[in-house]
Parts: structure tokens; C-alpha cells; sequence
């Protein structure tokens, strides 16, 4: 459905907005003209969908590193070139195969530089390209496989043993897949598709079952450009991307990496020190992951951290999941004021982000609305509510989704989007992102929201980290649990964090009762799994440490 607010006026702030990205970025550089005639044919063929991908860095500097697959001990360095050949095999490959318009192919696998030529050389056949949670276990594939008519699977080796039988499989990191398929002389050419391929992402959320996917084909290019004006990732730059490519935020990232012809690091796992290791080899300048990485990082002793030169380092992009107000200051004490930190969703895409300014005028700031994106708090009966009020956050701009594959959509209003959060708007029109509309704990008749306890909670010299959740009760309704995780080598007391609390939150805002636990469970973006925490009944919970 298009953006019905989408007005002249919203038009010329994008356009402005883009032309300060282009020229930050360095994206409009003299090239010769056989490499303009091919960057022009490639976007005329394929519009801006991940099918054109490597081919505008071959044509501008085919022998300039496209990939750097650290995990790859056989081939770790692809030229632009190299990489837009195997694309272009391995698209003629899957066609030969029956593979193409019409059809959908399901990925499942780490990031990897076969993931990165699966993405693009599906999006050439004109089939369909649906990402798979690496999370999800053999129950929920199956019914994703269904769900989304996937007639052929994609997928690293460990991974096998998840996708249903019955199903046609080429492996992404045996030899005898994708690597065998993307070197074999293609036969033909690959066709002219009238309509370009979706892709699927499947909205994350925090649940076991399987999610409904959104599907894009492609993002309108003065929207993409428009980002590069909220931080600076430069033109012929190196990111690393250590975030997952399966999700909404690692796939954005990597579209304006290969729009910009960067060297892109892929790692399988984000491990911290590893991350430090490649930013210094590599000169990194940008960094895109999710918030639990950066708390990683922060937990390498100093010394260990001091080994690396990381001077390169520009910009350090997360999103994914809430980033706490504590870890971004903390972060930026550590590494620079670097740290930009995006808001959106799989539906509406990007919507917001907050500079380091931002982060340092208010750490739990999501920012300010990029440019061509509209956003409202309003209450459940779709009015404004005031500056500093909570509210649901609707977005609308020219990449927010067309809906769910399954027929259905999402909340919409005026041609906004509900992105399933709650938040506010400081004077200065930074957005606030309370939580999510369904953690919401009702007790004692108010209305709490978990991540504003645990905000408070991470100030406690001991907790490393930490969640809370509601649970039955028969004199609350509910009741609030914190699940603290101590820092390394601290002993922590129950009784004593309660008590700790007591002095810090109202009456509704502290939690009965503390369990402790080693680690938190979350998502591959970060995402705490409250769910999985404690069952619907409460059963789990120890009422040996809870105050009344």
C-alpha cells in the first residue's frame, strides 16, 4: 500500500537528505564510460534489488576485493569481479534446475560468502529468496517450508538435519554445492524477468514457532541514499559484518555496503576478540552488528583489548535489538564516540537513528526520524499523544513493507505502520523505545514495561546483565521477576539486589522475586526470549527469594 503521507515536501527532505549522503559517501565518482554503460545497464536490468548487487563494484573496479570470507581458509579474498561471475554461474545453474520466476528457495545458513552469492544469484533467476532463522529448530522449518511453498533449500551442512527430506538441498559450504555450482560454465544467458523476486525475511520476534515473512524486492534508491546521510559509511570503504545476514538489519547493511563497492568481512560467528583482530588486519572503518556484541566487547580485559589498533574504526552501526543506555555509554567511553544505533523493524525498515550526540545528550535515545520517514506515538484509538507521553510507534515511509506473505498485515493507520513497540518523543523529536507493546506487564493495575525496570537494575555494580518478565499472580495479577546475570566472579545475593531495588523503583516497578542465571536467552539479533525464561504458569520460579 503506498505511503499516502508521502508528500511534495517529504520528497525534497529525502532528495536533500540524499544528495548530503552521496556527497558524504563519495558514491558519485567519475568512471569511464563502459563502466557507466554497465552500471547503467545492471540497475535498468535489475532496479535496485540484491540481483545488482556485485556487478556495480565490478564494473567501477573489478579487481578491488568484493568479499572477505575470514571462515574460508581455502579462498578467503573474491575480487567484484570474481564474485559477479560465480553469481551469474550459479544463477544459470538454478535455472537450469527449474528454478526462476514463480518458484521460491529457502536460505539457511550462516554469514557467509556463499550466503551473500545464494542472495544474489536467486534474485537473478526472478525466483522467490526466503531467510530462515539459523535459531529455528526442525518443527518450525518444516512449517516455514510449507507455509512459504519452498520447493528447494539452501543450507549449510549443520543444518541438514532441519530441513524436511522430501525437500531438494544444495549445500553452502560443501564442495560439492554451491562453490561446484558457481564455477561451472553456465549455459546461455540469464533472461529478462518482468517482475523481480521477493525476499522474505521472516519477522523475528521473541517466540519458538515460526514467524510470518515480509517480503521486499526491492528499496527505492533515494530512500537508500538518504540513509547514508545519518552515518558515515564511506564509498570503497571495509565493513565488517557481524550481524546475521538472515535478518532485516544484517541485509540492509550489506545492500548499502555492496551499493558503496566495500570490502565486505563475513565471520560465521561473531566472536569479540576475533572482531577486534579483524578491525586492526583489515583497517576496518565500519562495524555492523547487534548491542549483546558490544557487551561482549566491553567484557575482553583492557589488556587485551589494548592489542589492537583500531584507529580505523568510524562508525560501529547496531540494531537488531534494544540497545541499554548504560552499554552505549559505556561503549563510547571505551571505543570513541562511534556508535550510531538504528531503530526500525522488518516491516518498516529503517526508521530512525541516533548519532553519538544524540547517545550522549540521552543514551536511551533511538533518535531522530531519518529523512522521508513519518512517525507518530498515538494512543489505541489512533490519536497523538503529547511530547513525552507513551504511545505506539507508527512509522510510515517508502520502504515500509507490503504486507505479510500469508495474506495478512500489519496495524495500519493513516498509511502508517504499528511497529509492535512503545515509546515517546523528547522537545527535540529524538525517539525513546520503552519495549515492546506485548511485554507489557499489567500489576497492580499499572502498566509497567520491563526494560525501564532493567535499566534501573543494570546500575548495580554486580549485574552484568539482566531481564524482566511478569508472571501470574494472585494478588498483582502479575508480578515482576528479574533474571540477573552476574559479572564474572561476582557473588551475588537474591535478598540483597531485591532490597537494592526497593530503595530505587516505585511500588509497581520492583520486581518480587530475582533468579540467577549464567546467561540470558536471546535471539541471534540479541533479542532476550522472555518466554523461554519461565513458562506461562510461573512454575519455574523459586519462591525462596521473592519480597512481598
Amino acid at each position: 500500500m503506498p505511503f499516502r503521507l508521502y508528500r511534495v515536501t517529504d520528497s525534497l527532505r529525502v532528495a536533500g537528505a540524499a544528495a548530503r549522503g552521496v556527497a558524504r559517501s563519495g558514491l558519485i565518482r567519475p568512471t569511464s564510460p563502459r563502466a557507466t554503460l554497465r552500471i547503467t545497464s545492471g540497475v535498468l536490468r535489475w532496479g535496485t534489488s540484491p540481483a545488482v548487487g556485485f556487478s556495480l563494484g565490478a564494473a567501477r573496479h573489478p579487481d578491488s576485493i568484493a568479499v572477505i570470507d575470514v571462515d574460508d581458509p581455502q579462498r578467503p579474498y573474491v575480487s567484484f569481479a570474481d564474485i559477479d561471475h560465480r553469481c551469474d554461474r550459479l544463477a544459470l545453474s538454478l535455472l537450469d534446475r527449474g528454478v526462476g520466476p514463480g518458484a521460491r528457495v529457502g536460505l539457511l545458513g550462516r554469514n557467509s560468502r556463499a550466503f551473500l552469492e545464494a542472495m544474489t544469484a536467486v534474485s537473478r533467476s526472478g525466483a522467490d529468496l526466503v531467510y530462515l532463522n539459523t535459531s529455528s529448530k526442525a518443527e518450525a522449518v518444516a512449517e516455514i517450508v510449507a507455509q512459504q511453498g519452498i520447493s528447494l533449500m539452501i543450507r549449510d551442512e549443520e543444518f541438514a538435519d532441519r530441513v524436511p527430506s522430501k525437500i531438494p538441498c544444495i549445500s553452502a559450504d560443501d564442495p560439492s554445492g554451491i562453490a561446484l555450482l558457481a564455477s561451472l560454465p553456465g549455459k546461455g544467458k540469464i533472461p529478462t524477468v518482468a517482475e523481480h523476486g521477493k525476499h522474505i525475511i521472516l519477522t523475528s520476534g521473541t517466540t519458538s514457532g515460526p514467524s510470518r515473512g515480509a517480503g521486499r524486492s526491492s528499496v527505492p534508491l533515494d530512500a537508500a541514499a538518504a540513509v547514508l546521510d545519518a552515518f558515515p559509511i564511506k564509498m570503497a570503504g571495509t565493513t565488517l559484518i557481524a550481524a546475521p545476514l538472515f535478518h532485516s538489519w544484517g541485509w540492509m547493511l550489506h545492500r548499502l555496503s555492496t551499493l558503496l563497492d566495500n570490502s565486505e568481512i563475513v565471520m560465521r560467528r561473531p566472536d569479540a576478540q576475533r572482531i577486534l583482530e579483524l578491525i586492526d588486519n583489515h583497517q576496518v572503518e565500519t562495524l555492523v552488528t547487534v548491542p549483546v556484541v558490544l557487551r561482549r566487547l566491553l567484557e575482553l580485559p583492557k589488556r587485551v583489548r589494548q592489542r589492537y589498533d583500531l584507529s580505523s574504526l568510524r562508525c560501529v552501526a547496531v540494531s537488531g535489538s534494544a540497545l541499554p543506555g548504560d552499554l552505549a555509554i559505556e561503549f563510547m567511553d571505551a571505543f570513541g564516540d562511534v556508535l550510531y544505533n538504528l531503530y526500525g523493524s522488518t516491516e518498516a525498515a529503517f526508521a530512525t537513528c541516533a548519532s553519538p550526540d544524540d547517545l550522549r545528550a540521552d543514551p536511551q535515545s533511538a533518535g531522530k526520524p531519518l529523512a522521508g520517514v513519518h512517525l507518530e506515538i498515538l494512543d489505541r484509538r489512533g490519536r497523538p499523544v503529547p511530547v513525552g507521553r507513551d504511545g505506539r510507534v507508527f512509522v510510515g515511509s517508502r520502504t515500509t513493507f507490503d504486507g505479510y506473505t500469508d495474506g495478512t498485515d500489519r496495524e495500519r493507520t493513516r498509511g502508517l505502520v504499528f511497529t509492535g513497540d512503545v515509546g515517546r518523543l523528547d522537545d527535540h523529536g529524538r525517539l525513546t523505545v520503552v519495549g515492546r507493546s506485548d511485554d507489557m506487564v499489567v500489576t497492580g493495575g499499572e502498566n509497567v514495561h520491563p526494560t525501564e525496570v532493567e535499566e534501573v537494575l543494570r546500575r548495580n555494580d554486580d549485574i552484568a546483565d539482566v531481564a524482566v518478565v511478569g508472571v501470574p499472580d494472585p494478588v498483582y495479577g502479575s508480578k515482576l521477576v528479574a533474571f540477573v546475570v552476574p559479572w564474572r566472579g561476582v557473588t551475588c545475593n537474591e535478598q540483597e539486589i531485591l532490597v537494592w531495588a526497593r530503595k530505587r523503583l516505585g511500588p509497581h516497578h520492583r520486581p518480587r522475586e530475582v533468579v540467577l542465571v549464567e546467561e540470558l536467552p536471546r535471539n541471534p539479533t540479541g533479542k532476550i526470549l522472555r518466554r523461554a525464561l519461565v513458562g506461562d504458569s510461573g512454575a519455574d520460579i523459586d519462591h525462596d527469594n521473592q519480597v512481598d
